[in-house]
């Protein structure tokens, strides 16, 4: 049974896949011992078995207590179940462009302080001359750096600035100003008061003294299209450069009249924008420019190449042949009898049980197939657990049959018995 990593498909579409260098696989494939041990553990013990019997009857309600301890075992048949797992550490890199706002001494080349590959060293390049970092087109190749993961045979992703591929450049959202226009208030700096909805009164409500002078003649909110978006009022902006206010507000009724509105009085205005209906803009402050989102207000960006290490494990096991349901050794585990870990495994040829060479030639052809694409190997291991496996011959009364006691938990399978029921 094998089971295929599928977490290079979760790559994201920006970053593009950068193919590893032949040359770097080949020069890791090293001459493996063939002098391989194997080793074993006891078999199941008769205490044990009944023991393991008699927690599955209690729990399947099959027998009563005193028949099984009149239960007589016939006879003992030991053997193993193998489960042969593979497990390939495999790395994939990517690149995608990026950008981010200049600090000062932020930009600094982290080149020097990550190690070349050496191996990239013994792959000539396509005119004969000696490789460096730079590749002839002008672009820095991602796997020229060696890069570790934290742990062997852990699936984990790394993002990077790729060394050597920074540059300084002028910000294009701000052209190099640091501040761009602010769209919420339209450059004005100011935006509708929401406490008291753009009246300039602390009720929320527009005085008839105010709409209904002759001077004035403009009630709040009535002409939508000289305000803000989703304000609704309209504003008026005096020609000396004096505060902005509302139209149909106490203080557009004193710039018209002259005088305050009858009738009311300071206690009557919005405590927020006194009268006035509107207020500083949220969003700049009252500028009517804000700090540019791309540049952080510096005018310049760092345009850089972001490398992504994405490290998987790809894992594949199977179990040989047994009477009990394969299903069923995945909860049980066993006595690992071989384990070999090298940058690439050879499959096993003396095991005395030969489906598990056949099996292991044919996982190892797959994962090395596999990793001869966009992603390189780094190391692999392969591992056999000898699941023993305790066939039980039994005698019940005038009742015999067999049941199967296995694995280091010493688990018990014991076959269901037909229905005699025939429905016609």
């Amino acid at each position: 049974m094998a089971h295929s990593s599928n977490e290079y498909s979760q790559l994201e579409s920006l970053f593009s896949v950068v193919m590893p260098p032949n040359g770097s696989q080949r020069s890791r494939l090293e001459s493996l011992p063939e002098n391989r041990s194997y080793s074993y553990g006891l078999p199941i013990s008769e205490y044990d078995i009944r023991e393991a019997v008699a927690k599955e009857a209690k729990a399947r309600k099959l027998w009563r207590y005193k028949a099984l301890k009149n239960m007589q075992i016939d006879n003992i048949e030991h053997s193993s179940c193998f489960h042969y797992v593979l497990e390939s550490f495999t790395e994939q890199r990517s690149i995608a462009e990026a950008t981010e706002p200049y600090t000062v001494g932020a930009y600094i080349d982290n080149a020097p302080y990550l190690e070349r590959n050496a191996d990239m060293d013994n792959v000539p390049s396509s005119s004969g001359a000696s490789r460096s970092p730079v590749h002839e087109n002008g672009q820095i190749n991602p796997w020229e750096y060696i890069i570790e993961p934290s742990q062997d045979f852990v699936a984990q992703t790394r993002v990077i600035e790729l060394p050597g591929s920074s540059k300084l450049t002028t910000c294009s959202n701000c052209n190099a100003e640091g501040q761009q226009h602010c769209f919420h208030c339209r450059g004005n700096g100011t935006d509708k008061c929401n406490y008291c909805r753009g009246t300039g009164m602390k009720a929320g409500v527009a005085h008839p003294a105010i709409y209904t002078h002759p001077m004035i003649g403009t009630f709040p909110h009535a002409d939508t299209n000289m305000g803000y978006p989703g304000s609704g009022s309209v504003i008026v902006r005096p020609a000396d450069k004096r505060q902005s206010y509302a139209a149909g507000t106490p203080v557009h009724f004193m710039m018209k009249a002259g005088l305050p509105p009858p009738g009311i009085g300071q206690h009557d205005l919005c405590i927020f924008c006194r009268g006035r209906g509107i207020k500083d803009c949220s969003h700049c402050k009252g500028q009517g420019r804000k700090s540019c989102i791309t540049c952080n207000g510096t005018g310049s960006v760092k345009v850089y190449t972001k490398l992504k290490i994405f490290f998987a494990v790809e894992r594949s096991d199977f179990f040989t042949e047994s009477e009990i349901p394969q299903h069923l050794f995945h909860f049980a585990t066993g006595d690992q009898v071989f384990y070999e870990c090298h940058p690439y495994v050879l499959p096993l040829k003396k095991f005395e049980a030969k489906e598990v060479n056949e099996g292991s030639r044919k996982l190892c052809a797959e994962h090395l197939q596999r990793s001869l694409g966009s992603t390189k190997m780094l190391k692999q291991r392969h591992f056999v657990d000898a699941i023993p496996v305790a066939k039980v011959y039994y005698t019940m009364g005038k009742h015999s049959g067999t049941f199967w006691v296995y694995g280091k938990e010493h688990l018990c399978y014991i076959p269901k018995k037909s229905s005699n029921c025939v429905i016609l």
